[in-house]
């Protein structure tokens, strides 16, 4: 008997749920610049730690917008420059 770990409870057509990233709504913060004490997970999925980076609050809304959550994003000046806002957001 073969495992095939989490293809054989997934639909053959299921795709992830689509996200939208609100930057400009209530309660969002623009970039500002913090010092990382502990491990954080940057927008590119990098752990970083004891070093400046950029952080701002934002909501991504799941689905169709009916469930919104409020999110910290953390960034390094490198990540800035590179950053693309049509990119896969990863929590």
């Amino acid at each position: 008997m073969s495992y095939n770990g989490a293809a054989k409870f997934l639909p053959d057509n299921w795709t992830p749920v689509d996200y939208t990233i609100i930057t400009d709504g209530c309660d969002c913060y623009p970039w500002h610049e913090v010092y990382a004490w502990l491990p954080v997970k940057t927008i590119y999925g990098e752990y970083v730690w004891r070093e400046k980076l950029f952080k701002r609050k934002v909501w991504v809304s799941w689905g169709h917008g009916f469930h919104m959550e409020p999110h910290v994003q953390y960034a390094t000046a490198f990540d800035l420059i590179t950053y693309d806002p049509n990119a896969r957001y990863q929590s």
